[in-house]
């Protein structure tokens, strides 16, 4: 990620939002425009969205629905595979030491902005989890989602008897702790410093059963690419966003800023910063996709207008015409 751009998330981080906010009657559609999500994020588990933007949404879908718990209900309604790479590395790792070493260096591939760290005393180890100054606050509901969804992690790892030492959060302790013991099987403590999962450290060393190593070497370079991919230029990252968005018909400049919770003229300016335009990525990604669509030849040519965000066969056969020395 460079200095200066916007921390983004993988949208899977909103699996179990849609099932969570109907279940309180409420409109998921509706809350995902106020936050300035785009809605495809519920279909496409690897649509970047702004971390920030994914606070907001929790926040208010929690203060919507009359409940502090929101976010519990989120991670009990989620699949265990929202983490995608990182929780397959995990998984391969031979015990839960190495376990949470991959997740505190790599976790964040999955929503920049959030950090976790380690800290182990011979006796005790927290696994503790934090926000970047500049995010929203309060974030108590994506705090209690991330805690919550590790801890069902962890007990998918190491069975449904396992269970934390102690939890903490930083945040006020809610009026209703009922859910609290119900979805995580202890009561946390609030008011606390740090928000974190407290385990005995001869926990770290017990063996995560069928896991493959060298097959978690194999994850490991492909969530490092991942991570190399993130800390690309901001042009690379609305190329990225473009390439999503095109075959759902609704990649304009507009949508493409409210992804990253920017307006148009801001995106503007950052392609403009570095030599570019929004137009000119738009094209240049139409252009690379066309090659390789046409060349794997599995597409019809209405296909591939489709793919390629054109609204209908005639518009992609004018815009091919445009592109003379184009490779298509």
């Amino acid at each position: 990620m460079t200095h200066d751009s916007i921390p983004m998330a993988r949208s899977a981080v909103l699996d179990g939002f849609e099932i969570t906010a109907r279940s309180f009657g409420l409109d998921p559609g509706g809350l995902l425009r106020t936050a300035r999500i785009p809605d495809a994020s519920l279909r496409d588990a690897d649509l970047p969205i702004p971390t920030a933007s994914v606070i907001t949404l929790l926040e208010q879908a929690s203060a919507a629905a009359g409940t502090p718990s929101f976010g519990l209900l989120m991670a009990q309604a989620r699949a265990i595979s929202v983490l995608g790479p990182v929780a397959l590395l995990m998984r391969e790792q031979p015990d839960l030491r190495g376990a949470l070493s991959s997740l505190t260096r790599l976790g964040w591939a999955q929503a920049e902005g959030l950090e976790s760290s380690l800290e182990d005393d011979g006796e005790t180890t927290i696994l503790s989890f934090s926000l970047s100054p500049g995010l929203p606050h309060p974030a108590n509901q994506t705090i209690e989602l991330t805690i919550a969804a590790i801890v069902r992690l962890l007990r998918h790892f190491l069975g449904p008897d396992w269970s934390p030492q102690m939890l903490t959060f930083s945040h006020r302790r809610p009026a209703d702790i009922g859910p609290y013991a119900r979805f995580l099987g202890i009561m946390p403590v609030f008011r606390l410093e740090r928000n974190s999962i407290v385990m005995l450290t001869t926990d770290l060393n017990r063996p995560i059963e069928h896991a493959d190593p060298a097959f978690g070497r194999q994850l490991e370079r492909l969530v490092e690419s991942t991570v190399r991919q993130r800390g690309a230029a901001r042009s690379q990252q609305v190329s990225d966003a473009i390439r999503r968005m095109l075959p759902t018909g609704d990649c304009s400049a507009p949508r493409i800023a409210d992804m990253f919770g920017i307006d148009r003229r801001t995106l503007h300016r950052w392609l403009a910063a570095e030599g570019q335009s929004f137009s000119q990525l738009l094209d240049q990604t139409r252009a690379a996709l066309c090659l390789q669509y046409r060349s794997e030849g599995s597409h019809s040519l209405t296909e591939i207008a489709q793919l390629l965000g054109f609204s209908s066969l005639s518009a992609y056969s004018r815009w091919r015409r445009i592109r003379e020395s184009s490779t298509c």
